[in-house]
């Protein structure tokens, strides 16, 4: 066994890293699109964090072995999903949304070029602002529940 085969088998097990990281990025996006109104909204931008987690950590790996990322024309333009964007309604405090809108313009920039490096770099920063905005929402669900539940107790 040469050095080449264990690089070549190396990069083949990070190539099945990005892609089934790739995988779960879409099924999140996914889940988004096809939402109802509200229910399991944080549940889904928890599973969205977690996914840009994943694209981070699977394109650190790919760039320390040297593989580029394929640039996607034009994503520069591209918007998330409707419950994501701004305008629509979207819980969860401002502050928040705006990070998440700014992690989303870096994370469109990013997949523009080829940097692997730059590309985990923004899904780190996407995966930061979409887990504190699922730690907002969850917050907010509890406490709107809390009331209810001693209400239903009291009865």
């Amino acid at each position: 066994m040469s050095f080449g085969d264990d690089l070549d088998r190396q990069r083949a097990q990070i190539m099945r890293a990005v892609r089934h990281a790739s995988d779960d990025w879409a099924a999140a996006m996914r889940a988004h699109k096809l939402a109802p109104p509200d229910p399991g909204f944080g549940s889904r931008l928890r599973d969205l964090a977690e996914a840009a987690s994943n694209e981070q950590v699977a394109w650190e790996h790919a760039h320390a072995a040297g593989l580029l990322w394929r640039p996607v024309p034009g994503a520069e333009n591209a918007e998330p999903p409707y419950e994501l964007r701004p305008g629509t309604g979207r819980r969860g405090p401002a502050a928040l949304w705006e990070r998440f809108d700014a992690a989303v313009g870096r994370l469109n920039h990013a997949i523009t070029g080829s940097s692997a490096a730059s590309v985990a770099d923004a899904f780190g920063d996407f995966a930061d602002a979409a887990g504190a905005l699922a730690d907002a929402v969850a917050g907010e669900d509890l406490a709107v529940q809390a009331p209810r539940s001693r209400a239903h107790g009291a009865a």
